[in-house]
């Protein structure tokens, strides 16, 4: 134990030596991190000599790994593609570099440009009025079942999805939704902006019903639109803004 506690203390140190760029820029600019390059190369040397010497003797972790390795009742072409395999991926994650195939994330193959985002972000919800205030219809959180407030047990995480993003435009969804609610004695549910902003870490929410309907037609919003019933487009348009209570 104390020999693998060691060896993850040793090659960490060298991890994060080998991944800094400008590596003698931050020597000579930053004392601590001058420092910790001084105090860590001490570690990396001692933890390389027991580890050679351990394995000279036949002993250690290290050595005992590689002969159960050894041993092993496969071809021994597969035994040495592992090897290339493990030395090849070790040696990316210790420099911090993908090279394909050795540590390839198909996901961050291709990075896509930084862009400054508005730091503003809206979402779209469903609401309803109970007592003279409004209660928020969190369709993400319901499959959580202690979170849950309403659909509990028969709202898995499939549904979550699917109502709350992938298919919050359609005229169905809403149909199910508020058919669900009207079971649960909620009888009209509108649509209202939760607005989240990360500079300021102001989180708010917005009834009001035209704001919902002009937030609604940006083209930036998480998974597009959602659909809003005719009946809070034709208040909107009646009482030209507000909230209704």
């Amino acid at each position: 134990m104390k020999e693998l506690i060691f060896t993850i203390i040793a090659l960490s140190l060298l991890m994060t030596i080998l991944q800094t760029k400008d590596l003698f820029y931050y020597i000579s600019a930053y004392p601590l991190f001058k420092v910790f390059v001084v105090l860590s190369l001490p570690v990396i040397a001692i933890w390389t000599f027991i580890t050679i010497r351990n394995y000279r003797l036949r002993r250690g972790l290290h050595y005992y790994c590689f002969q159960k390795f050894i041993s092993l009742s496969i071809p021994k072409a597969a035994k040495f593609a592992i090897i290339i395999a493990f030395v090849g991926n070790l040696i990316a994650i210790a420099w911090g570099t993908q090279r394909y195939p050795f540590y390839d994330v198909g996901m961050f193959r291709y990075p896509v440009d930084f862009e400054d985002r508005n730091k503003t972000y809206y979402e779209l919800k469903y609401y309803y009025w109970q007592q003279g205030q409004y209660k928020i219809l969190e369709l993400r959180k319901e499959c959580v079942f202690p979170l849950a407030e309403y659909f509990g047990y028969s709202y898995s995480n499939d549904m979550a999805y699917a109502t709350a993003y992938f298919h919050k435009s359609e005229k169905e969804n809403f149909e199910f939704i508020s058919h669900q609610m009207k079971d649960r004695g909620v009888d009209t549910l509108w649509v209202g902006v939760h607005e989240v902003n990360f500079e300021t870490r102001d989180v708010s929410f917005d009834p009001d019903l035209c704001h919902a309907i002009d937030i609604n037609r940006r083209s930036d919003l998480y998974y597009g639109p959602i659909f809003i019933p005719e009946y809070q487009v034709a208040r909107c348009k009646g009482q030209g803004a507000g909230s209704i209570e």
